[in-house]
């Protein structure tokens, strides 16, 4: 009897940590949106959702978030555990710059970093640097690209003002047609 109840408690404990696994899911990470089968975008992860990440087949994981705004050790190191490339390109919410984006599309150029997730505070940066590659690299018309990135979560306000001008700055146009 006393067997019986040990495997039992083994058995629960098992599916337990299955149930805190699957509440931990990549869909479960703040404002997470899947832009393609091959990107999505949210809020800052716990290592848990890092971990679930590569389980959902990502490959690689980009933080937009400043060094001083929060400890991503742990996230690294929860990507790296788990097989993924975890990088770092950090862009200000408050002055946000072209040496940024200019990181950024260089390490969304890299292939083999694909599925990747991108991720800020709040999702905000995230989709704004994806609409500026869908225009700048993807060959996008920006109304098309603004409404991907809308879908996202992209907020009114700084990191739109900043897209559209750094859209304007380098060739991406202020208004576009369909694609």
């Amino acid at each position: 009897m006393r067997m019986q109840t040990r495997v039992l408690l083994a058995m629960g404990a098992v599916l337990f940590a299955a149930a805190v696994l699957a509440f931990e899911g990549a869909a479960t990470i703040d404002r997470f949106h899947r832009i393609t089968d091959r990107v999505a975008i949210g809020g800052q992860p716990t290592p848990g959702q890092v971990t679930a990440l590569s389980a959902d087949g990502f490959n690689a994981v980009i933080n937009l978030r400043e060094e001083g705004e929060f400890n991503d050790g742990p996230q690294a190191r929860a990507a790296r555990d788990s097989g993924m490339l975890f990088v770092r390109v950090p862009l200000s919410r408050e002055k946000p710059e072209d040496a940024a984006v200019d990181k950024f599309l260089a390490a969304t150029d890299d292939e083999a970093l694909y599925p990747i997730f991108i991720y800020c505070a709040s999702g905000d940066r995230a989709a704004a640097l994806w609409m500026i590659r869908r225009v700048v690299r993807d060959g996008w018309a920006l109304a098309d690209a603004e409404a991907e990135a809308d879908r996202a979560g992209l907020q009114a306000g700084k990191m739109r003002d900043f897209a559209h001008d750094y859209l304007l700055r380098h060739g991406g146009g202020a208004s576009g047609g369909g694609s």
